[in-house]
């Protein structure tokens, strides 16, 4: 019998190698031969997911996740958003991919990039790929219908809105950063468009009503049900909402469903969480907790593994069940979680295999090479003031 750590080695390199394929699938498929491998009852396994009404509720709510999204897009809501803002171009620039990325779609920034383009006027093409992928991916953040900060929410047993609490600072450090390198010497030009607060307002209440009752729910309602229930009412509520605004007929659901392909994102939260299942009973977790891993290297890896998959979940699913078995814990302590997920957002951020930063390239007609020289200014220094501030953290 091969031992477990070596089939997990064998495993996730097959899931980094195929990861820029369809991610769900690759999961899926490398759980299922991950258990074979290490000898884990599938049949267990497969039914411990399926019957988790946390994980099923969980695969509900990422499904209308990107419906919401489609439609925000779609009707136009989130455009006329974008406009009646009018503020200054830095800001529009910076706001634009923001907005869009409240709009949980695959490879979404094609949606910001013509209008960054028609801001940045004047701005070189690797860097309005800069701009568009990284003020589109900082505002994920903090946006409690992030897919990743849903389930990492999950994963670490820390409360989402703790977590959106805590990822406040770095959020702002981000921006200003950004700001600072990507934005700041762009040249200011005159408004073209009449502010109109109103229609601003109206048009972002499909995209904040879901969050709204999915915290009003986990926060002051105690009734017997898995906290996942009121984020899938809420977003419900928003796509009804949604389809009223922009007096879209109940039956375009279906088309951007289809648009979206949106089973791959309930494929993918399966797929994890089978891996994830199979993998705390493979033994690994412990076998790699003994090893008694610096912190630090948990902060690297999963910089790396970002990078390698371009993705942030996977990762997640990968270290977090090490950590707490390591430790000893049931849930991951904040400080700890804000460091990993950050390190891990920005090897996802720079990655070729994250289609934003591929699709970003291709519209503005440049190369990741040129754009890569831009985004990793921010994106390094990121990274060392984390290491940084982390290393400061052991002197007390």
């Amino acid at each position: 019998m091969i031992p477990s750590w070596i089939s997990f080695i064998i495993i996730i390199g097959l899931i980094l190698l195929f990861s820029k394929y369809e991610l769900s699938i690759t999961l899926t498929v490398g759980a299922i031969l991950f258990a074979l491998l290490s000898q884990v009852n599938l049949l267990n396994s497969f039914l411990a997911v399926i019957t988790d009404p946390s994980i099923l509720l969980l695969m509900v709510a990422v499904s209308l996740i990107p419906i919401l999204g489609g439609i925000m897009g779609e009707s136009g809501l989130m455009l006329e958003l974008v406009e009646k803002m009018n503020v200054s171009k830095r800001i529009s620039i910076i706001l634009t991919p923001a907005i869009f990325g409240l709009l949980p779609v695959a490879g979404g920034a094609l949606m910001s990039a013509p209008i960054v383009d028609q801001i940045g006027t004047n701005v070189e093409e690797r860097r309005k790929v800069a701009i568009n992928v990284w003020y589109r991916h900082v505002v994920i953040l903090i946006y409690p219908l992030s897919s990743a900060l849903i389930v990492a929410s999950v994963l670490a047993s820390i409360s989402l809105y703790v977590l959106f609490l805590s990822m406040i600072i770095p959020f702002i450090l981000l921006v200003i950063l950004g700001y600072f390198i990507l934005v700041r010497s762009i040249e200011v030009s005159d408004k073209e468009n009449e502010r109109d607060l109103k229609i601003v307002l109206r048009n972002f209440i499909p995209v904040i009503i879901a969050p709204i009752i999915d915290f009003i729910g986990r926060t002051f309602f105690n009734f017997p049900l898995p906290e996942e229930t009121y984020l899938v009412i809420g977003l419900f509520l928003s796509i009804g909402i949604g389809l009223k605004m922009g007096n879209m007929l109940l039956g375009r659901i279906k088309p951007i469903a289809k648009e979206m392909k949106i089973w791959r994102f309930p494929l993918l939260i399966f797929g994890m969480f089978l891996f994830l299942e199979v993998f705390v009973n493979s033994g690994v977790p412990e076998d790699i907790g003994e090893l008694n891993l610096p912190y630090i290297l948990f902060i690297c890896l999963g910089f790396f593994l970002g990078y390698a998959t371009g993705r942030i979940q996977l990762p997640l699913s990968i270290l977090i069940p090490i950590y707490l078995i390591q430790y000893l814990t049931t849930a991951m302590p904040l400080l700890d979680f804000v460091f990993l997920y950050v390190a891990i957002f920005l090897g996802y951020l720079i990655t070729p295999i994250h289609p934003c930063v591929s699709y970003s390239t291709a519209y503005f007609e440049t190369t990741y090479n040129k754009v890569i020289k831009t985004l990793a200014i921010p994106t390094f220094i990121s990274f060392g003031v984390l290491v940084g501030i982390y290393s400061l953290t052991l002197l007390f």
